[in-house]
């Protein structure tokens, strides 16, 4: 069983990284619509979730304003 949780991007910042072949941290800021019922909320406590990469396609898949979805699912 798979749930899907929407969420928006906030923000994202850059940071110098310790990693001289990958230079560049990225934080991404991405909120979820607040409801009491949903399994982000109830597994979270919060409406907001921090992605951190060193990985510049990741960091650059994400656009200001822009709404995803993130699977939460059991492993396999």
């Amino acid at each position: 069983m798979s749930t899907i949780v929407k969420v928006k991007c906030q923000s994202k910042k850059e940071t110098l990284n310790y990693d001289p072949k990958k230079p560049v941290s990225t934080a991404i800021e991405l909120t979820v619509p607040y409801d009491q019922n949903s399994v982000f909320y109830q597994l979270s406590g919060g409406t907001t979730l921090v992605l951190n990469t060193v990985n510049q396609e990741a960091a650059d898949m994400f656009e200001l304003g822009k709404e995803y979805d993130i699977v939460i699912s059991p492993s396999v």
